[in-house]
């Protein structure tokens, strides 16, 4: 349905940060640098009744935009030990470690599922996925006033003089950036596949014609220039299956056509992924497992966390499916950005879900009321 490009917005107040510890103490904002199509009429226009998500930046920081100084981009070492999901599954290992290779950084693979309803009595809850692909890129000259010319040396703030050479040894600062595909369709292994085919792209075609872009070039230029043809073309001519009756293929950059099936309307409800079920109760065991789907059925305020953000999104989604023939019709939010967290607070139940980093913002008389796993 939609494709945003999200990073922070500024830089926060970190003045009194030297970088020393490697992740900046700041309070950055985040927000959608670049989205297709440009607003939702676009949609409308052409039939289609959906909508970007508000604050869909939130969704694919969840942990918060943090931001990194360092001579390099975080390892992802350095991302987990700083409470950022950087797991990726087993089988998107090759591929992004030519992405990887490409930017010179770590990225990472989360994905997200939100649902709603209209205020019209007896409306459908329709629940809206989205797929990010994460990693982190030199934040723009000038933006940081504590640099130097956009880089600081080791030796702390100041230590870069006028007219030396300056050290190899330097720290930047680093930002991160997200490329977001969202859809109303049960598909992230369609859609994680697309950003696959993507990263792979990029990483050969870019890395092959260098000269093509400019030393000074933006990455949202170069993304721009690579998505807009395939992309762009794929969102705006994607055809819809009709659910549980006929199932639909679609090409996008090379390899086989992608291939897209719905269940029927009154079926077995969708699964993110075929191993999902197993996968689910590896991570809970038996007696985790039991805990949340007695607490599902019982309708109880529940908190799911993970240092992996799409474990926490794929164990709410097997959870809400194993209560078939039930469904769960209070608020659901699987993935919890930080900016979000007194939602924790409500008066009612909830199924939510958060990085495990996160908790430590929550106050521990809160999470007395609620079933945490």
């Amino acid at each position: 349905d939609f494709l945003c490009i999200a990073g922070a917005r500024d830089i926060g107040n970190q003045r009194n940060d030297d970088g020393s510890k490697g992740w900046v103490e700041s309070t950055p904002e985040c927000c959608v640098l670049e989205r297709f199509p440009p607003d939702d009429a676009f949609h409308v226009k052409n039939g289609r009744n959906t909508a970007l998500i508000p604050q869909v930046e939130w969704f694919c920081f969840p942990e918060g935009c943090k931001l990194w100084r360092g001579s390099h981009p975080p390892t992802h070492e350095d991302l987990k030990a700083g409470g950022v999901s950087s797991t990726t599954r087993s089988l998107l290992d090759a591929s992004y470690t030519a992405f990887d290779t490409y930017l010179g950084s770590s990225s990472s693979f989360s994905w997200f599922v939100l649902s709603s309803n209209s205020d019209d009595y007896g409306s459908k809850l329709v629940k809206t996925y989205g797929a990010v692909v994460r990693f982190y890129v030199p934040a723009p000259k000038g933006i940081d006033p504590t640099q130097d010319d956009f880089a600081q040396t080791i030796g702390g703030f100041g230590a870069v003089q006028k007219g030396k050479h300056q050290s190899l040894n330097q720290k930047r600062l680093w930002v991160p950036i997200g490329i977001c595909l969202t859809s109303t369709l049960p598909i992230v292994g369609v859609v994680e596949e697309i950003l696959l085919r993507m990263c792979h792209a990029m990483s050969s075609k870019l890395s092959s014609n260098k000269r093509l872009y400019s030393a000074t070039s933006s990455v949202a230029s170069k993304l721009y220039d690579m998505l807009q043809t395939d992309l762009f073309h794929l969102i705006v001519n994607f055809s819809t299956p009709i659910p549980g009756v006929v199932h639909c293929s679609i090409p996008f950059l090379e390899g086989e056509r992608l291939h897209i099936t719905t269940s029927p309307p009154n079926g077995l409800p969708p699964l993110p992924h075929g191993g999902a079920v197993a996968l689910a109760c590896r991570l809970l065991g038996a007696e985790g497992l039991t805990l949340l789907l007695a607490a599902a059925l019982t309708e109880c305020k529940i908190l799911i966390h993970s240092t992996n953000v799409a474990n926490v999104a794929m164990v709410a989604e097997v959870i809400s499916a194993l209560l078939f023939p039930f469904t769960w019709q209070l608020p659901y939010i699987p993935v919890l950005p930080k900016d979000m967290l007194e939602f924790l607070e409500a008066p009612l139940s909830f199924f939510v879900g958060i990085p495990t980093a996160n908790l430590k913002f929550v106050d521990k008389n809160v999470l007395s009321e609620i079933v945490v796993v």
